[in-house]
This record gives C-alpha cells, structure tokens and sequence, in this order.
C-alpha cells in the first residue's frame, strides 16, 4: 500500500504496486519438430534408434499414433507439439525444405513482427500530443525541464524513477518541452515492445509469436499507456524483456544474453520502484513450475528420479572451474546492475564543488561519498512505497474493502480495453496446461505471472488507476498468443471440413478484431480524458485548457512582469515551498499540471491568495499578467477588474475541479479592449 503524497495532499499520488524460472528453458528441439524433414544431401536417416532406451527419457513430442505420457510435465525442450513431418507455411513450392526452410520461417515471422512494430508506432504517435497532461505527467515533465535548465538533478522518490527525467532532458534540449516529445520516449519503448516475442522464437510456433506481438502492439490498455509519461510501461517491457533474454540465454547457453537481462533489470528498477515486485513474482511463478516438473501423477518415475536424470546429464567439470565462472559472471552482472542503477540514481550538480556523478568521473576518491549518498536517497525512496500506510485508500475504511474497490475499477478498465488480450490468454493457458500431453514451461511462467499481477497489484496502490493493469498484460501477451493462435489454426483446420466449427471460430476473431478497433478508437483517441472512459484516472484534466495559455507561447518572452496570475485559496498555499515546482506559492494537489505549461512556455508566475486583493491589484495596474487563473467561484469577482480578457472555464480533473483562465485579449497593447468576455 503506498502512502500519499509527502509533497501535497496528491488525488495521482502514483503507488503500484533475474533470475528466471528453470523453465524459461530452451526448445531447442522446437525446429526440428516444425520442421519438415527432407531427403537432402545426405539423405534421410536409415536407423532413426527404434528401441530407444527407456531410461533416456526422449521427448520426441506426442505423434498421432503415440501412447500418452504416464508422466506428464512441462516441457523443457521443446517449442510446438507433434512428431511428424509438418509442411512450411511460408515456403513456396520452389523453395528447399529443410534448413533452408526454417530460415525461411524464421525470417517470414520476423517480417510480421516488424509489420506488427510499424503499426504499434503509428497507433502511438498519431495525436500524440493531443491530449492535455495529466498531473503525473506534468509534475515529471516539470522536473525534466529543471533538469535541463538548471543541470541539478536527485532521486525524488514521489515521481517515481529517475530514468525519464534523465531520458526527457536530452529530448526537451534537443527537440523542445511539449507534450509530444514529454510522451516520445514510453511511445517508442511501447511501440518496439513488440520485438521482444522473438525472444521466445525457440518455444512458439509463428503463430503464437506473432499472435503475442499483436497484443504487445495494439492491445488498447497498452496502447494508452504507452501515450502516456508514466514509468509503468517501461519498467513492465524492460522486465519482460529481460526474461526474454534468459530464456535465450538457455537458448543459445550463452551467459552473454544473462548479462543482458541485468542491463534490463537495472532499467527496470531505474524505472519504477516495483521492478523488486517482478523478481517475487518470477520467485513464485519459478516455485510453480518446480512443482509442476516434480510432481507424477503415474508411471514408475518419480520427480526426484527425473531431476537426477537430468542433473546427471550436465557436462562434468572440475568444481573450481565452476567457482571460477560463477564469481567471474557475478562479478560482471553485479557490475552492470550497478553501474546502471548508480549512472541514473546518482545526484547531479553543476557546482564543482560539489558531489555528483561527473564530478566523481573526474575525481573517483568522492566515489564512497557519493554511493553513500545515492544509497541513502534510494533506501528513502523505497522505504516510503513499500513502507505501507494506515489509510486503506478507495474511501473504504479497511484494507479488504479497499482492496475489492481498486480490484473492481482495474477489471472494469481491463474489461473495456484488455479483455481480447485476457480472454485469449485463458483459452491459451487451458490448451497450454491441459490440451498439451506436454506443457511448455514459458508460456505456463507467463501466465502465471500475468494471472498472479491481475490479484495482487490492488493491494499495491493507494488510488484508483487502469495503469496497474500494465504490470499483468505484458506478461500475458505470451499465453494470449498462444490462445489467438489455437484459434486460428482451429478456423484453418475446419475452413474445408466443418462449416459450424469454421463460422464459430471465424466469429471469433472477427469478435476479438472488432472489439479491439472500438475500444481503441473510444479509449485512446476519441475520449483520452472523459470520465466515462474506464482508462482515465481522475487527476486527467477533462477540457483542454492549452489554448487559453497559448497566449505564454507567443508572448511570455516579450512580455514584463507576472506572466501568470493563480487567485484563490484553494491554488494558493498560505506561504510558498522552500523549493521545489514553481511557481512556489502554487497548490500542487490543485493546480497541476498547469505549472508544467508555465514552464513549458518559459513563463513566470505569481499568487494572490484573496480575490478582492487581487482584482485591486489588477485595476490598479499593480499587476498585467498575460493570463489569469482561479476557482470558477472567484470568476464574478475577478470579471470587472479584467476588461480586455477572454474568460474560459476548465475542468483541471475528470469531473469538477472547475478554474477559470482569464486571458489578455489584446497582449500586445497597453489600452484596455472592453470587458471581460466569458466563452
């Protein structure tokens, strides 16, 4: 349960909340067994071993004709079920078989991913900016922006990881600080997410490997969140991806891929504190496939007798050897983790006098005070979210009822955006676990980590929000293509023998397509920020309020004096903040994220707390600020001490929250243009 907001009395206070499981093993044999088997130059095999020893323990893959295993269990080494000849669906008739086959395989299923890539990124960046920022939003872009402008930067743990406001500083310096380049990096990260089910190439047939990356692309809940400056997406892709590189690390037995999912896992954490969620979560989807692999329901095996089989069968080498490799990777992999996490944790500060990364670069005698320092800041850090809290959030009064409500709201937002992706990821888990005289260990893993995220982030977070779903969906894309793919290959099968069986599962898919079309032009570009839109947390602003600041884009730089004016108690506190987002005297809790904008035109901006104070200052030609911003209730106040201005009234929540925004009618006169004007 993650406490509130230290800073302000937050409604988006954000709370969410390797090793992989043996079974994150490889399917070597997958190709083979997909693969058809040819006569090529040296000939079929004249003596395939037809009395294998019954002590081997061959996994050929259930044949048609075959007994059924007495000892079911996931399957470690191998990708798709069958032991005969299957033909290529991406070789033409022209084309050799064999090894050349496969790779014509391969690359036809790359092409669809890399299709599948091309789309997610134009789903993304259509109108990606269009949307007015949300508070989350605006407070994390506010502190890139301070990055950028005064180079000083610390982990401030209540925006969550560091490793946006690292990213965005360089995309604000080099391509302006605006909300389409605020969301330009989750986008991308979203869109070539989809990359990451090649990964699992050794265990899925093309089908589920283009079927997962058609959920990770255009799954509509995904979708949003990737158009949206949050660290959840990321923090969901770099761990999935980084399970994807163990797997290949089985795969290929190369260490080189572990080393690259520590990178990822490091990415992970510099992301978003509930990367350490993850690893539990792998713990215990891990301790399920142990006991899965170990457990006989028949037969004259036991676990132990299967596991000593395979332990038995490991290459044997001296045990110093074993220590020596074991110290050298862990070496490395401890090395890369914290280099990562301290390159983007560390503080930074363009004082040289002072402690911060580069000056350490420069000096390496300050790099135990500065490692003590970026320890104590991320030991703070992670001691406030997994700390707990006596509040048990969703105005309930107890941590059940608490828990129902944000478990209720996170399935109503997976019923209207992610329910093709979930419903498709049980019919793949069933088929996967009990249609299979075979399971295979990746896709179980996957579902039980999505399945187990959907139950237990509701207990993680203190508010309502669609974006913990996040955390279960990535996951689940495996099992869900797996299911779309069992669909689809029941339609190609009935297409000429059954025409019930055909039109059931053509209805279907023609259901899931559907489905997916209206919940993505509805959610994501149609009503990004209605209330009525289950995706929409309620610190989204409900109306554009941009074009009554437009006026600071185009005048601010020429313009003396206050920029912006924010009346009224509820915007203004009672003394400004020693530090932090400015303009100081500012309510945070009720006026974001209308400070991002200020920044974001390089305004200036000012407080009144008392109306009346207020509209004499602004009669008086105290004050001509070009833009004027206060409750709704004060506009009646504010209205005849503001002749020349525009009033336009927003809502700065879902539902609400009503301000109006005064704006000069004339910015680059002096002389009055007539009363204020309510539009």
């Amino acid at each position: 349960m993650c406490p509130s907001d230290p800073e302000s009395d937050s409604p988006a206070a954000s709370g969410d909340g390797a090793e992989r499981g043996p079974d994150a093993e490889s399917e070597r044999g997958a190709d083979a067994e997909r693969a058809p088997e040819t006569e090529g130059a040296s000939g079929p095999d004249p003596d395939p071993d037809p009395d294998p020893s019954p002590d081997s323990d061959p996994d050929p893959g259930p044949g048609p004709d075959s007994d059924p295993d007495p000892d079911p269990e996931p399957d470690l080494d191998s990708g798709t079920e069958g032991s005969g000849p299957k033909s290529d669906p991406d070789a033409s008739p022209e084309s050799p078989s064999g090894r050349f086959a496969r790779f014509d395989r391969f690359d036809q299923t790359t092409r669809w991913v890399l299709g599948l890539v091309a789309a997610g990124f134009l789903v993304r960046l259509a109108l990606l900016g269009a949307r007015v920022a949300h508070y989350d939003e605006g407070r994390v872009a506010w502190w890139a922006m301070y990055f950028l402008e005064s180079g000083q930067f610390e982990y401030r743990y209540i925006i969550h990881g560091p490793l946006v406001q690292h990213v965005n500083k360089f995309l604000f310096g080099a391509l302006g600080a605006n909300d389409f380049t605020m969301r330009l990096f989750v986008a991308v990260v979203g869109a070539l997410l989809p990359l990451s089910a090649l990964l699992f190439r050794e265990h899925l047939d093309r089908d589920e490997v283009v079927g997962a990356a058609f959920f990770l692309s255009l799954n509509p809940l995904l979708v949003y969140y990737s158009r949206f400056f949050r660290s959840t997406l990321l923090a969901a892709a770099f761990a999935f991806v980084a399970f994807g590189l163990l797997v290949r690390a089985y795969d290929e037995r190369s260490v080189r891929y572990v080393h690259g999912a520590v990178v990822f896992v490091a990415l992970a954490f510099t992301a978003k504190e509930n990367a350490a969620v993850y690893l539990l979560v792998w713990v215990g989807a891990t301790a399920l496939i142990v006991d899965q692999l170990l457990f006989r329901t028949g037969g004259d095996r036991s676990g132990f007798d299967w596991l000593t089989d395979r332990v038995s069968n490991v290459d044997r080498r001296p045990t110093f050897d074993y220590v020596a490799d074991f110290i050298w990777h862990f070496t490395v992999a401890l090395f890369l983790f914290l280099g990562v996490t301290l390159y983007f944790y560390a503080p930074r500060d363009p004082n040289t006098a002072a402690v911060g990364f580069w000056q350490t670069v420069g000096n390496p005698t300050l790099f135990p005070e500065l490692f003590d320092r970026t320890l104590d800041d991320v030991v703070e850090g992670y001691s406030y979210w997994f700390g707990g809290t006596t509040d048990a959030g969703c105005r309930k009064d107890n941590i059940i009822d608490a828990y129902l409500c944000f478990l209720g709201q996170e399935l109503q937002a997976i019923g209207q955006a992610a329910f093709a992706l979930v419903a498709m990821s049980v019919v793949g888990f069933l088929a996967e676990r009990y249609g299979r005289v075979r399971s295979r260990a990746v896709v179980l893993f996957c579902a039980y980590w999505g399945f187990v995220s959907i139950l237990g982030y509701p207990l993680g977070t203190d508010i309502a929000n669609a974006w913990i779903a996040v955390n279960a969906l990535v996951p689940l894309t495996i099992p869900a293509g797996v299911g779309i793919a069992y669909v689809v290959d029941q339609a190609r099968d009935s297409l000429h023998t059954g025409s019930v069986r055909f039109g059931i599962t053509a209805f279907v898919l023609l259901l899931v397509g559907g489905y997916m079309v209206v919940a993505m032009a509805g959610g994501v570009y149609l009503d990004p920020a209605s209330e009525d839109n289950e995706l929409v947390q309620y610190a989204q602003p409900a109306d554009d309020f941009r074009p009554s600041m437009r006026v600071l884009e185009e005048h601010a730089a020429d313009h003396d004096g206050t920029d912006v004016l924010f009346v009224g108690d509820n915007y203004v506190r009672d003394s400004p903040r020693s530090a932090g987002i400015e303009p100081r005297c500012t309510s945070i809790s009720d006026v974001l994220p209308v400070q991002w904008y200020v920044k974001a035109y390089g305004a200036t901006g000012d407080c009144v707390q008392e109306a009346d104070t207020a509209a004499q200052r602004l009669q008086n030609g105290e004050v001509g600020p070009l833009v004027v911003i206060a409750p709704h209730s004060l506009e009646t106040n504010l209205a005849p001490a503001l002749e020349g201005y525009d009033a336009e009234e927003h809502r700065l929540r879902t539902y609400g929250s009503e301000a109006v925004f005064f704006t000069d009618r004339s910015p680059g006169s002096d002389a009055p243009a007539g009363n204020a004007t309510t539009g």
